[in-house]
């Protein structure tokens, strides 16, 4: 494969770049337009990369777990208790926690009502299993060992210390660049966003939830939009990857290999007397020789003509 000396000591490229460089490379047409929709195939990674200097805030995002009850509480708490005992004093009143427990309870009969319902129409054998269990479905299990498990922020929210994160298209992000296709297509924009915000994957492969703060709030927000001055880039590490999983690993040939075959070329060009050698002449001559017992006819018929593409391309 082609990898330039120049590319090796980049960080990324920017998408025009790429574009350029797998244009050169395959000797087919590539635009901003195919890498995005690629990166919406999840065929490429895309990357944003913020300005120097700016702070950026983001907070761990994943699998958040706590009690089925407390989570109830807490419903309970924001729209069905009585607006008057909506506060935090009126918490620990009698009348709160009596109205509290009711609800817990009424919630808990509807969850047993739900699984009934889930599982009495299923086949018999899965049907018993549930009734096996049904029993330890207790209100003290659901009020102390019920776990409810959902996607949210974990922790508290951080400042990024790297300017190149990648995107997972989970969230916002993926709507950015659907908009972002539609307008390189000069198509109507149709204006969506995603309640949760936009994300970002950092190297380690934690999903980060990026985040804003308003001037007269101390809390921070799911955001909608990115920096300004931001980058959208493809990093060198994701490029060449991209363009390894395009020439196909049964037919690559690494640096080592290469440098044998230019030798045996050589070798038959000065042993030979002067005549008009063809591909398939010397791809059966040096399959033959003992070293490139293992790489077969068919690689050496490739590696010639990723050669003769790379030539063609590099003086057109």
């Amino acid at each position: 494969m082609n990898h330039s000396k120049l590319l090796t000591l980049k960080r990324y490229v920017t998408l025009s770049e790429a574009a350029e460089r797998l244009t050169r490379l395959f000797g087919e047409s590539v635009t901003v337009i195919d890498i995005l929709e690629w990166v919406l195939d999840k065929k490429i990674v895309l990357s944003v990369k913020f300005p120097y200097g700016v702070k950026v805030i983001a907070c761990k995002y994943g699998d958040h777990r706590q009690l089925q009850s407390d989570f109830d509480r807490m419903i309970f708490g924001m729209f069905h208790a009585p607006k008057e005992l909506r506060n935090e004093h009126s918490r620990n009143t009698e009348e709160y926690k009596k109205l509290e427990m009711e609800y817990l309870k009424d919630q808990y009969k509807h969850l047993l009502s739900k699984l009934q319902e889930k599982y009495e129409n299923e086949q018999p054998d899965i049907y018993q299993e549930y009734l096996k269990y049904k029993d330890k479905f207790t209100f003290d299990f659901y009020m102390e060992e019920l776990v409810l498990v959902t996607k949210g922020t974990i922790g508290k929210s951080f400042y990024l210390d790297k300017d190149i994160y990648d995107f997972p298209l989970v969230g916002t992000e993926r709507v950015w660049i659907e908009n972002l296709i539609s307008s390189l297509k000069q198509h109507t924009v149709v204006e969506r966003f995603v309640i949760d915000g936009s994300f970002l994957l950092d190297e380690d492969g934690n999903i980060l939830s990026l985040r804003e703060q308003f001037e007269d709030s101390p809390e921070d927000y799911p955001a909608d939009n990115l920096p300004e001055d931001h980058e959208l880039v493809i990093t060198t590490k994701h490029l060449l990857e991209f363009e390894q999983s395009l020439m196909g690993n049964d037919d690559s040939i690494d640096y080592k290999y290469s440098q044998l075959l230019l030798a045996s070329i050589l070798k038959i060009l000065k042993e030979s007397s002067p005549k008009k050698w063809t591909q398939g002449e010397l791809s059966d001559l040096i399959s033959e020789q003992s070293q490139f017992k293992g790489l077969g006819k068919r690689k050496i018929d490739s590696f010639f003509s990723q050669c003769n593409k790379l030539l063609y391309n590099s003086i057109k």
